[in-house]
C-alpha cells in the first residue's frame, strides 16, 4: 500500500513541480495526479490546498502558500487534518484563527542550481603575449568562473552592458599603458583585480576596489579569484538549509508525527539511509544538477528499501558520468 500521496496539479506549472519534486524525494511516496486514490489509512497531500475536495479516507494535509479568498482558505484548514505553510507568515495566520494544527516547513528550492559562478570580464584583446592569455585561460578551466571576454569587438553600448554583467573586470596584463578597462570598470561601479604596478594600477592601489596580484603570476590570481568566489558564495548563507533534500526531510519528520499520532507508521527505513546525500558530494557547478539529482535520488530510495549493498550498486553504475559520486561510495 501506498502510505503517502503527493496529490498535484497537471498543468506543468510551479506547484506540479513541487509535488513531483516532493514525490521523488520521499522513497514512501507516489505522486497522484489532481484527484488522490482512495485511501484506507495513509496521507494524501494536497499541493495546495485548494484541489482538496472531499475526504480521502486517509489523512488529509493540505499545502497553504497564500490567502486570496480568506473564507475558502479558512473552510479548507478547517476541515483537513493538517496544514502546512510553505512560509511562517501564514502558519502564524491560520494559529490565530484557531487552527492549530499548521505547521511551517521552510521551503526549498534548487539550492545546487542556484550556486553562483564568479563572473570576471576581460575588455579589449588578447592577441600579443604581454596581454595575459595564460592567464585567462588558466581561469577558464576553474568550474566556478565564467568569463566574459570582449575581444575588442564591442560597439559602446554593448561594452557597457557587458561591464554591467560581471562582478569584477580582470586585468590579466603584465606590460600596459593603461589598460582603459581600469577607468571604465570602476567608472561603471565594477571592482577590478588588477596586476601590481602594471600602467595607472598604481594609482588607484589603496582602494578597495582594486585587488591587486603579482603580475603574470598565475597561482596568486587563481587564490585570489578563489577567495572572492568564496565571498560570493558566503551571500548564499541565509538560505543555507533549504535544499530539497531539507525540504523533504522535514516533510518526513512531520508525515511520521502525523501517522504516529493515529497509531499509523511509515516504512522502516534500513540502516545507513538519511536525507542529504547531495550535500555529501562536491558537486561541481558546471554539472547537469537536475540529471545528477534524479541518479541521487534513486540511490537514496534503494538506500531507504535495501539498505547500502543495493544502494552501493545502483550508485556504481553512474561513477563513469558522474565522478563526483565516487566519493559518496564509501559512505553508503
Amino acid at each position: 500500500m501506498t502510505l503517502v500521496q503527493i496529490v498535484g496539479p497537471t498543468d506543468r506549472w510551479v506547484l506540479h513541480s513541487l509535488a513531483r519534486k516532493l514525490a521523488s524525494k520521499l522513497p514512501y511516496a507516489t505522486f497522484a495526479p489532481w484527484r488522490p486514490r482512495p485511501l484506507s489509512g495513509g496521507i494524501a497531500y494536497y499541493v495546495n490546498y485548494a484541489l482538496y475536495e472531499a475526504p480521502s479516507g486517509g489523512l488529509d494535509v493540505g499545502f497553504f502558500t497564500h490567502v486570496e479568498d480568506e473564507a475558502g482558505f479558512l473552510d479548507r484548514a478547517r476541515r483537513m487534518d493538517h496544514c502546512v505553510s510553505m512560509s511562517k507568515l501564514y502558519a502564524d495566520w491560520l494559529r490565530d484563527r484557531g487552527v492549530l494544527h499548521a505547521t511551517h516547513v521552510p521551503m526549498g528550492f534548487d539550492y545546487y542550481r542556484f550556486r553562483p559562478k564568479l563572473v570576471l570580464g576581460v575588455v579589449g584583446r588578447l592577441e600579443h603575449p604581454r596581454k595575459g592569455m595564460a592567464l585567462v585561460e588558466r581561469l577558464r578551466r576553474l568550474d566556478f568562473v565564467e568569463l566574459v571576454a570582449t575581444g575588442g569587438l564591442l560597439e559602446e553600448d554593448a561594452l557597457r552592458e557587458a561591464y554591467q554583467r560581471v562582478d569584477y573586470v580582470l586585468i590579466p596584463a603584465t606590460v600596459e599603458g593603461g589598460p582603459m578597462s581600469l577607468l571604465e570598470g570602476l567608472g561603471s561601479g565594477r571592482p577590478v583585480i588588477a596586476p601590481a604596478g602594471v600602467g595607472m594600477v598604481p594609482e588607484f592601489e589603496g582602494s578597495p576596489q582594486v585587488l591587486l596580484y603579482p603580475a603574470g603570476d598565475a597561482d596568486a590570481l587563481e587564490e585570489l579569484v578563489a577567495s572572492r568566489h568564496r565571498e560570493k558564495l558566503a551571500r548564499g548563507r541565509p538560505v543555507q538549509g533549504r535544499t530539497w533534500d531539507d525540504w523533504a526531510r522535514s516533510h518526513h519528520e512531520l508525515f511520521a508525527e502525523i501517522l504516529r499520532e493515529r497509531g499509523l507508521a511509515l516504512p522502516e527505513p534500513a540502516e545507513g539511509f538519511r536525507f542529504g546525500l547531495m550535500g555529501e558530494i562536491d558537486v561541481p557547478f558546471d554539472a547537469d544538477v537536475e540529471a545528477l539529482e534524479a541518479v541521487i535520488d534513486g540511490v537514496s530510495r534503494s538506500l531507504y528499501f535495501g539498505g547500502p549493498g543495493p544502494a552501493r550498486r545502483d550508485l556504481s553504475r553512474w561513477v563513469r558520468e558522474f565522478p563526483c559520486v565516487e566519493t559518496l561510495l564509501d559512505r553508503l
